[in-house]
């Protein structure tokens, strides 16, 4: 299988996913190129998944799963329930383990940018340095503060991407 090909599935996988989750997709550069070798890569994809509907059950199994794990409202008695109306089997349960060691990877991630003195604290501070008007330019107040935050400038200046200008400069 070609490079463009593997590309041409994997897009259109990616655009049946989030249809069916409700997001309408987007055309992109692939579908406009190659409109026939897109539409031949989406109706094997449909068929593909089409022919697995237990792969489906139980990726939602696995997600309803976690949810009731991470409910506050949901004790170990629903999902007892859950599970003897439909017990687990091997291919959700590896979903289910997929889905907590994301979870875990993003909380762990979360704790350490939240955390004080932590990345997203920085960039907060970098933006009120920006926000008081004290510099002609967000290259100019991020070459000059990155090292008082003990930032990179790059970092520092993709913390005042999208930001207002100061009042002073309005």
């Amino acid at each position: 299988m070609s490079e463009i090909e593997q590309l041409l599935y994997a897009e259109a996988a990616h655009d049946l996913e989030m249809e069916n989750q409700g997001t309408p997709a987007s055309i992109s550069e692939m579908q406009r190129r190659l409109p026939e070798g897109y539409k031949a890569a989406r109706e094997f994809v449909m068929a593909w998944a089409a022919g697995i509907p237990l792969l489906a059950l139980s990726i939602r199994q696995a997600q309803r799963i976690s949810e009731m794990i991470h409910s506050e409202d949901e004790g170990l008695s629903s999902i007892q329930k859950v599970l003897n109306m439909q017990p687990v089997n091997a291919l959700t349960l590896t979903h289910l383990i997929r889905l907590e060691r994301k979870n875990t990877a993003k909380n762990s991630a979360d704790s350490r940018h939240n955390k004080p003195g932590g990345s997203r604290e920085k960039q907060e501070k970098m933006r009120a340095k920006w926000a008081d008007g004290n510099f002609d330019s967000r290259d100019r107040c991020a070459e000059e503060e990155c090292g008082e935050l003990d930032m990179s400038f790059s970092a520092a200046r993709k913390a005042l991407r999208n930001t207002p200008d100061p009042p002073s400069r309005c």
